[in-house]
């Protein structure tokens, strides 16, 4: 199994490679988004639209979550497929077990901090207090499962296993979808229900995780009790690797925090409400790039490691052209059917309205983001830890407040939706240059 998944990484013709990887990956994307989008749904429909915008201004802290295992994952999985690529095994195994053991520590410490802080944490992204005991059930929840929260697919990826890592998302959201009518309409649990329903398919996800790791003999690493002796060179490695993950997450987390509380000055509830629908409707949107590149990010990797420049500059250039392909019908679908996807999720007319309007702005730099993220995504694969940070910390950080600042100021509410599409295609400007210097630099020019 192990020997086949390395092959197929550093043999396989590099455009068939990509979408075999990727197919998986976006379909694993895909479930996890399509459970945000049901969820979203089920709330509107079983508690209302206050429910929505309560667990949308509290989804910052979720982010978090999610940034803690992105971050020990990405690092990891970059240190793993060039360890792979290098045939080093010892490595790999370190690398896994130290990721592991991290994480549930960081996890416990989050649980235990969020929940002492909670109320406080709610008020500083911006809930109101109509939004409070909305927000703060779900989140309660959330953090009490925050042990659960990752299957380490980025790890189970690395190694070339991207059926398994698609089914890691799959299996526990489609348990998801089911148990959030179950307990949201069946229970009457409301929200409570939603994050109740969260966990359980987190649980599922977590049990899939070690059954391929310790359990299954599928996975090529073979973790021993000595990997998980802590190595603090290689925790410095997979932390500053995957860095920028976490500051791109925690960068988006800041800006939600930062875009609700000028929309609770210049839109109150409503434009708030709405961005919480349009979010989600934009996360639907970019499930192919970003399952895309998860794909692409072991083939980068091992090639990388294993010496292979060819096939890496191959891969970079093909998936910058997929992804600007995707990115223009993308725009145009949304152009077009605007109003309708904004219906999905609710038939308040005040709502479709004000989302119609905004789905046509925010996604002006669709095209942008999509570049972005095959750039950021070799830069994390190959280990240009600098490169990596500074595109992360344009993106959501260095380009975007600045310019939110001074639309809002200058145009009110529809400068914060413009801040949007100004700030990304500023910061793909910046990305496309430290490609194209590092690229010539290790003569992989595209």
């Amino acid at each position: 199994m192990g020997n086949g998944n390395q092959r197929l990484l550093g043999e396989t013709p590099v455009k068939k490679l990509i979408w075999k990887m990727a197919i998986p990956s976006i379909m694993g994307v895909m479930a996890y988004n399509l459970y945000n989008i049901v969820d979203t749904f089920f709330i509107s429909k079983g508690v209302g639209a206050n429910a929505v915008g309560g667990v949308s201004v509290s989804f910052p802290l979720f982010i978090f979550l999610s940034a803690v295992s992105s971050t020990l994952g990405s690092g990891a999985a970059s240190v793993i497929s060039r360890a792979l690529g290098q045939k080093d095994y010892e490595k790999a195994n370190r690398a896994a077990a130290n990721t592991f053991g991290l994480f549930y520590l960081l996890a416990i410490m989050v649980t235990v901090f969020g929940l002492i802080y909670l109320e406080q944490l709610l008020y500083m992204m911006g809930v109101t207090d109509a939004l409070m005991p909305y927000a703060k059930r779900y989140t309660r929840i959330i953090l009490m499962g925050a042990v659960t929260s990752t299957g380490f697919s980025n790890l189970i990826r690395a190694e070339g296993s991207s059926k398994y890592a698609m089914y890691i998302w799959v299996i526990p959201m489609s348990v998801n979808v089911i148990l959030d009518p179950i307990f949201i309409f069946g229970l009457d649990m409301g929200v409570i229900g939603a994050a109740a329903a969260t966990v359980v398919s987190q649980c599922v996800s977590m049990g899939m995780f070690l059954y391929y790791f310790f359990i299954s003999g599928k996975s090529i690493l073979r973790i021993r009790l000595r990997h998980f002796i802590p190595d603090k060179k290689l925790l410095c490695e997979i932390f500053f690797i995957g860095l920028p993950s976490f500051l791109q997450m925690i960068g988006h987390a800041v800006s939600i925090i930062i875009v609700n509380q000028f929309l609770k000055k210049y839109g109150g509830d409503l434009s708030i409400n709405t961005y919480g629908v349009v979010s989600k409707i934009n996360t639907f949107f970019s499930i192919p790039v970003t399952g895309f590149v998860q794909g692409l990010s072991p083939i980068i990797g091992y090639n990388k490691g294993a010496g292979k420049i060819e096939r890496v500059r191959e891969s970079i250039k093909f998936s910058l052209c997929v992804a600007g392909v995707y990115s223009f019908w993308g725009y145009v679908v949304i152009m077009v059917l605007a109003s309708q996807l904004m219906y999905i999720f609710t038939d308040d007319n005040d709502m479709i309205v004000m989302g119609s309007h905004v789905l046509k702005i925010v996604n002006l730099g669709i095209l942008c983001s999509s570049l972005q993220s095959v750039q950021s995504a070799y830069f994390q694969a190959v280990g240009e830890k600098k490169a990596s940070l500074l595109v992360a910390l344009c993106n959501q950080i260095l380009c975007f407040i600045p310019i939110l600042l001074m639309m809002s100021k200058a145009y009110g509410l529809d400068g914060v939706w413009y801040a949007f599409p100004m700030s990304t295609t500023i910061a793909v400007i910046i990305s496309t240059i430290v490609l194209r210097k590092i690229l010539k630099k290790e003569g992989e020019g595209i």
